[in-house]
């Protein structure tokens, strides 16, 4: 395997020819998940950095190197959503034009934020690997450059670039945890920083459902992976770079993964207590310091939250399906009476427990049920289970059976 060198001053030269361009992005001390982890964690906010996400470094990085004259004829690009804003933002800046090929199954926010900058959009395929094998299509056919999304040592260069922002802004940090999908963003930031501070660990975070870098890890080579849908659309590539797995191969300590649960329930940990929106791929490095990955204590650990462009629909059905796997949402069905008050009388013994009803339904065209009686199903937003308790009580006391009880038996306990 071809060995490729990047000088710590060859990305440290970079930083200078695109920083007026972007955001010098903030680190925040994140309170809770320090205390719940045992660790001084920091968070580096890159979905602050224009276009939503760290993508407009490596976009820039690539493009400020390639002739005026290549420029003119125009550049083409494959991504899942935040590598083709990150790019389509650089065309604007340097008057470029541009087509961006994205996956069918991309997000709507990412495809219509994508269009806004004014460049050609092609939807074709179901995953980025398609979106890939397009573009490179059209760059046969046209002679324009490729922004490959990171298997590009420009590319790689500009991500690398936020290893010297985390170092300037924590010093003498212990761990920097950075998502890994095909390996742009943690190789540029591992080769970076392994070079000036090699004691420090670098560690990337992937999703359970596309782990090609963790597989990569096993064989010694990039690896192919079976592709399939994740929340981490963003890192959801079925085969880590050839570049990109060499200098990974080199700089990162270790890889660990993360379920759709729990990036769920990080990415609505963090807008409840940082006051942060993270589409799921930003999400994933707070959510290996949640739910104890790494399995270390007092250390001060960094982690890089790339990108939050999540649409509201998204954030929504990832939001509900955190709270009901956390118990805070549940759902109560009700078999009762069909009368005239009924309803009335259960909605009343949740008003008087305070507890807020999110959603109510009836299922009185169920054949299965016994003529004059229905389902009552009540979602609702329960702050404690003594809260739950005293309300089943309730209803059982008036005469209403309670359905599914070894559910709710499960969270009451």
């Amino acid at each position: 395997m071809e060995k490729y060198n990047l000088p710590k001053e060859k990305i440290e030269e970079r930083y200078e020819q695109i920083k007026q361009h972007i955001n010098i992005t903030p680190m925040i001390y994140a309170n809770k998940l320090s205390m719940i982890s045992g660790n001084q964690v920091y968070v580096k906010l890159e979905n602050l950095q224009k276009a939503g996400s760290f993508k407009i470094r490596g976009a820039l990085s690539k493009m400020m190197s390639i002739s005026k004259e290549e420029l003119k004829k125009g550049v083409v690009a494959a991504s899942a959503g935040n590598h083709s804003q990150g790019v389509a933002y650089a065309s604007n800046l340097l008057n470029c034009p541009a087509t961006i090929v994205m996956p069918e199954t991309a997000p709507l926010a990412k495809i219509n934020a994508t269009k806004n900058y004014g460049v050609d959009v092609i939807l074709h395929g179901n995953f980025f690997d398609d979106a890939q094998a397009k573009a490179s299509e059209i760059v046969k056919e046209t002679k324009k450059t490729l922004v490959h999304a990171f298997n590009d040592l420009d590319v790689i260069m500009g991500q690398g670039t936020l290893g010297i922002e985390i170092l300037e802004q924590v010093k003498d940090v212990d761990y920097v945890l950075v998502p890994v999908g095909g390996g742009g963003i943690l190789s540029g930031i591992a080769t970076y920083i392994k070079q000036v501070n090699p004691n420090c660990k670098l560690i990337g975070v992937e999703s359970e459902n596309v782990p090609s870098y963790f597989e990569a890890r096993k064989t010694g080579k990039p690896h192919t992976v079976a592709s399939k849908l994740s929340i981490a659309d963003g890192i959801a590539v079925k085969e880590t770079g050839d570049i990109t797995f060499n200098l990974l191969n080199r700089y990162v300590d270790d890889v660990v993964l993360v379920s759709e649960q729990e990036v769920a329930e990080t990415i609505l940990f963090l807008f409840e207590n940082c006051k942060v929106v993270a589409e799921g791929a930003g999400a994933v490095t707070c959510a290996a310091v949640l739910f104890n990955k790494l399995n270390i204590t007092n250390k001060k650990v960094v982690c890089l939250l790339t990108g939050g462009n999540i649409d509201v629909t998204s954030f929504i059905n990832i939001a509900n399906r955190a709270l009901i796997a956390q118990h805070r949402r549940v759902i109560l069905k009700i078999n009762a009476p069909i009368s005239k008050d009924h309803l009335l009388k259960i909605t009343n013994v949740f008003a008087k427990r305070f507890v807020q009803i999110h959603r109510i339904s009836d299922s009185q065209n169920d054949n299965k049920l016994e003529i004059n009686r229905e389902i009552i199903k009540v979602v609702c937003d329960i702050n404690t289970k003594e809260e739950l308790k005293l309300i089943v009580e309730d209803l059982e006391e008036m005469g209403y059976e309670i359905m599914d009880k070894k559910y709710i038996e499960e969270i009451i306990k």
